[in-house]
């Protein structure tokens, strides 16, 4: 069996919550089903401060925590991932989604794991993560559980198989690290690349105008 989590790839598009308060949102869900779910207004960041366009991504980033998905994504994703969990929506200038896991599998072997931990006792970093197979069973993407006197906030866990899968739609912009085998890793980092889409041309006049203000001492 081998586990990955989510990881940013170099030039992926993010997507950000547009009130900074919106973040404890998703650090907040905690593996539950949300009945109350209030959609935050969210801003894709699609450019480099130069102008240059980041590259497309089907899972625009926000955090290891996070799955955030577009609707090509949700359209070939919907069945595979609705048993692990729920889908939410999010409001932004195009269709985008969270997939809230609510699958929660208590994995975490905290003897044998490299821990550090608060002075409460709450674990503030998983520095060499050790699992129990026997307890993740056939759970193809999970969270630990988030408790005061354990993991706060959990990453999303993927089993190898799942991640497999998501590459196989010919989905875009999203990475895997491993962080856990017992078996012989191959790949300790699965990554299908995002589309890139060269240069904005507004953000390149928006440049040129502010060179010429800025020669005419505007």
């Amino acid at each position: 069996m081998k586990i990955y989590v989510l990881s940013v790839l170099e030039e992926q598009e993010w997507v950000l919550p547009r009130q900074a308060d919106d973040y404890e949102l998703f650090s907040a869900l905690g593996g539950q089903k949300q009945t109350r779910w209030h959609p935050p207004r969210m801003k894709f960041l699609r450019e480099h401060d130069d102008g240059t366009l980041r590259h497309y991504s089907d899972f625009p980033w926000l955090g290891e925590h996070v799955l955030i998905v577009r609707a090509r994504a949700l359209t070939l994703l919907r069945s595979i991932l609705e048993p692990y969990g729920e889908f939410l929506p999010l409001r932004s200038d195009e269709a985008i989604s969270l997939f809230n896991v609510t699958t929660v599998v208590d994995a975490l072997d905290e003897e044998r794991s490299k821990i550090v931990r608060f002075d409460d006792g709450g674990i503030m970093a998983i520095e060499g993560l050790v699992l129990r197979p026997g307890a993740i069973g056939g759970a193809e993407i999970f969270k630990l559980p988030e408790r005061a006197g354990g993991v706060r906030i959990s990453d999303i866990y993927l089993q190898e198989t799942i991640v497999r899968r998501i590459g196989g739609l010919g989905l875009k912009g999203i990475a895997f690290n491993i962080v856990w085998s017992d078996e012989p890793v191959g790949q300790d980092k699965i990554e299908y690349p995002g589309v890139e889409k060269g240069i904005s041309t507004t953000s390149s006049l928006k440049r040129f105008w502010a060179g010429l203000r800025r020669r005419a001492g505007l």
